[in-house]
């Protein structure tokens, strides 16, 4: 009795094997700029370099002040459309799309966060700049913090957003617990991302005002997780999350920091701001209220006037 039984469920399991690679395969690897240019914010401004054998894409607009953006976990430089236009003309801007994200490659390797900064800092060595403002949003903040504590001589101040990097009660995550269940966790990932429903649940947790989670901004955050490069990259970065820790490094720090941070954020609560304001010596706190986890795309013109005040005084 028991042979047939193992037979069967060897059998059902070859048969699942099966059919979660033909459908693993059926979708494409990854979005391509060209098929989406007509949707995508300032696509005008978009330009592509490779760095470090990375396709990384970016976008450029502006003159003066080098400002670079730098956005969160799953996001791109969509993140950032709605202040990209009004800091050009102040500031030559730039929003990356990080390795693995937005329309930049997504390989296998090094996704934490002193990778990412590494890339950073060599796309400044592409575009031939000295010394820039870094802004960044979330895990973008702590890409920021890396790159200002690998290398402090290109950083003229920092900008942090409801940034990760300081760890405190109360926070929740975009991934549901299941991404962590080896093999099964990519497999149930890969089939709940047929639908936007995780995409959406995971905006409402970022913005204080349901209202924003517009079907639009869910459409776009939801493409590139629709393919297996962007899926596999959401998931090396969970995966490598805990490497390079910055909270012990913090007080290193001493560059000029604005710090920004949402009262209402569900996904790192403000806490995590207090302190990472106590422990950066030339930092300034504001908080917004009645504001989520995404200040630029919840409250932009809020977000635009704290930024402009504190790097032209």
């Amino acid at each position: 009795m028991l042979k047939p039984l193992l037979k069967l469920i060897l059998a059902l399991v070859v048969i699942a094997a099966i059919a979660f690679t033909v459908f693993w395969f059926a979708r494409p690897a990854d979005v391509s700029f060209e098929e989406a240019r007509a949707s995508v914010p300032h696509s005008e401004s978009s330009r592509f370099a490779e760095i470090d054998g990375v396709r990384v894409h970016y976008q450029e607009k502006g003159m003066g002040t080098p400002l670079v953006l730098i956005h969160g976990f799953t996001s791109s430089t969509y993140s950032w459309k709605d202040v990209f236009e009004p800091l050009s003309r102040s500031f030559r801007v730039i929003a990356v799309d990080l390795k693995g994200f937005g329309f930049s490659g997504k390989p296998d390797g090094d996704y934490t966060r002193r990778a990412q900064a590494e890339l950073v800092a060599h796309l400044l060595n592409h575009l031939k700049i000295e010394k820039a403002w870094l802004v960044g949003n979330s895990m973008g903040g702590e890409v920021a913090l890396n790159v200002a504590l690998t290398n402090p001589q290109r950083v003229a101040g920092l900008i942090l957003i409801d940034s990760a990097g300081v760890a405190v009660q109360g926070g929740s995550s975009l991934a549901p617990a299941y991404v962590r269940i080896p093999f099964v966790g990519r497999a149930l990932t890969a089939l709940a991302l047929t639908s936007d429903k995780l995409v959406r649940e995971g905006l409402e947790k970022s913005f204080y005002d349901d209202a924003k989670v517009t079907a639009e901004r869910v459409a776009y955050y939801h493409r590139p997780l629709k393919t297996r490069g962007g899926q596999l990259a959401a998931l090396r970065v969970r995966t490598q999350w805990a490497q390079f820790p910055v909270e012990p490094e913090l007080g290193k720090i001493s560059t000029l920091t604005l710090i920004i941070w949402g009262a209402e954020d569900a996904l790192i609560p403000l806490a995590a701001g207090r302190t990472m304001n106590s422990m950066i010596k030339d930092s300034k706190l504001v908080i917004i209220e009645n504001c989520g986890h995404v200040p630029q795309e919840e409250m932009p013109e809020r977000v635009l006037d704290e930024m402009t005040k504190f790097i032209e005084k």
